[in-house]
This record gives structure tokens, sequence and C-alpha cells, in this order.
């Protein structure tokens, strides 16, 4: 009793490094103070967003909004959902070269 139980399904199985918060809030209300989500883009230097949901586009807005470098990496109908501003790629050599230059 009193110990913090991770919702169904997460963390991802394909997480390396899960971070554990008692924040409650994602998805949707991904861009919400009391989201999970602001933790996931203020702790890396940069970030690659794969195609994703609500909260995948929530955290795109919040690294634009804190001005952290981000790409968005696959194919173009994954980001309808995603900000315009961010920068758009198929191209794994372009990731490569975005977080080399993101990380200097």
């Amino acid at each position: 009793e009193g110990l913090y139980q991770p919702r169904a399904g997460y963390p991802n199985p394909d997480i390396e490094l899960p971070i554990y918060t008692h924040l409650p809030l994602s998805g949707e209300q991904g861009t919400d103070p009391m989201s999970r989500n602001h933790i996931n883009v203020l702790t890396p230097h940069a970030l690659v967003a794969l195609p994703g949901g609500a909260g995948t586009a929530a955290e795109a807005v919040l690294a634009l909004r804190y001005g952290k470098p981000l790409i968005l990496h696959g194919p173009p109908e994954g980001f309808r959902r995603f900000p315009a501003e961010a920068e758009r790629t198929t191209s794994l050599e372009r990731v490569a070269e975005f977080m080399l230059a993101a990380t200097r």
C-alpha cells in the first residue's frame, strides 16, 4: 500500500530507461502542467519524435515551447497532428546529423 503503480501497459516494452513520476496526466492532456510530458521533454538535450498519438504530439508542442531541439522522423502522414514548424524527415542520416549538431 502507498507504493506507486504504473498504469497498465506502462512502460512500453521498447523503453530503455523508464521515468516514473507521480504526475497523472498525459495523452490529450499532455501539455497540462500536471502532465509527465514536461519531464520527458525537459530531460533530454534533444528529441526525436516518431509517429504517435496525442501524447507524442503534446511532447512535440512542449519541445517547441521550451526551445528544445526537435526533429520528427517517419512518414509525413504520421505527423498530421504535430506542429507545422517542426522539422520532418524520413532519413535516418538526417536524424543522426540533427542529433550531433543539437548535442554539441
